[in-house]
């Protein structure tokens, strides 16, 4: 096999020298015109030869859109196998069937996660090599979900809506979400979008300074309504009500500050294992030393110190 290649490359050779000699004796006008013919065979071979290229690689890497693949690199731990498999589907069904050398596949694959609302920032996608794509993002963080008109939606650090939303009382057990009641304002239109409202951004300014205590998972809840008056109310799983008063960054003299509101409640849960101190209980965080009072016991008071149960 190899004599016989080598053969033929002579022989090829051999044909140009004889045909370059032939040019370079003729006159130069006869020179032009076999270059032009030349030109306009190669045209021709192109414009033939190219579209049935491209149609048999198209043919080749055809992709139907069930079996696009998606993955991350690097993916939070708390995105699981169901919202990977959700967002997969929605970017399989932005894409469509299709070849896998498309390059317009990669501008929707982009756009389609984009418009999910998951992903603060997408720094790249590139094709995986099966006809499915890589992504590399940055995730919305959630921490909390916002009650409104009997459904709770997630939203991140940010007060951005991620998509996922919930019935009352749909809502999964894990991972533990701090709910904030009675926000001002309605959820925005789509994920993504910012919820507005002094009162929500002061419920995200307790999430995080609870965040990693020991106690965090005793917060089921932070109720927003009398924000102007009272302030923040937490509500803990044992149905007790602490209230905490003004949010983190507020300046003020009226209260302890921060700082000492939180080793009360550590203080308290390292001696009873609860931050309200046992079930049905009200504490009140607001004074230098907080108050503690059952919960029966205090009704009458609720409507004075502005509690809303």
């Amino acid at each position: 096999m190899a004599r016989k290649s080598s053969k033929k490359s002579s022989t090829l050779a051999e044909l140009y020298d004889r045909v370059a000699a032939s040019l370079r004796q003729s006159g130069g006008a006869a020179s032009i015109a076999v270059m032009a013919v030349s030109i306009a065979v190669a045209i021709v071979l192109l414009a033939v030869g190219i579209p049935r290229l491209r149609g048999y690689l198209d043919a080749r890497s055809f992709v139907p859109a069930e079996s696009i693949g998606l993955s991350f690199v690097d993916p939070p731990s708390w995105w699981d196998a169901p919202r990977a498999e959700d967002m997969r589907r929605m970017v399989a069904n932005a894409v469509g069937d299709g070849s896998a050398i498309d390059p317009s596949r990669l501008a929707t694959a982009q756009e389609a996660l984009q418009q999910s609302g998951w992903f603060r920032s997408i720094r790249q996608v590139r094709m995986d090599g099966k006809g499915g794509f890589v992504v590399e993002a940055t995730f919305r963080q959630p921490v909390a979900a916002v009650l409104h008109a009997g459904r709770e939606y997630l939203i991140d650090t940010e007060a951005c809506r991620v998509p996922l939303e919930w019935e009352l009382g749909a809502r999964p057990a894990r991972p533990h979400w701090i709910s904030l009641h009675h926000a001002a304002s309605p959820p925005p239109g789509e994920p993504g979008a910012r919820w507005t409202g002094r009162d929500v951004d002061a419920g995200l300014a307790l999430l995080a300074a609870l965040r990693d205590r020991r106690w965090e998972t005793q917060v089921a809840a932070i109720d927003l309504a009398e924000f102007d008056t009272t302030g923040l109310v937490l509500r803990t799983v044992n149905n007790g009500l602490i209230v905490w008063g003004y949010p983190p960054g507020t300046s003020t003299t009226a209260e302890p500050p921060v700082e000492a509101k939180l080793r009360n409640l550590d203080h308290l849960f390292a001696r009873s294992g609860f931050i309200d101190n046992g079930a049905g209980r009200i504490l009140d965080l607001r004074t230098d030393v907080p108050s503690i009072r059952v919960a029966t016991e205090a009704a009458s008071a609720d409507a004075a110190a502005g509690i809303v149960r």
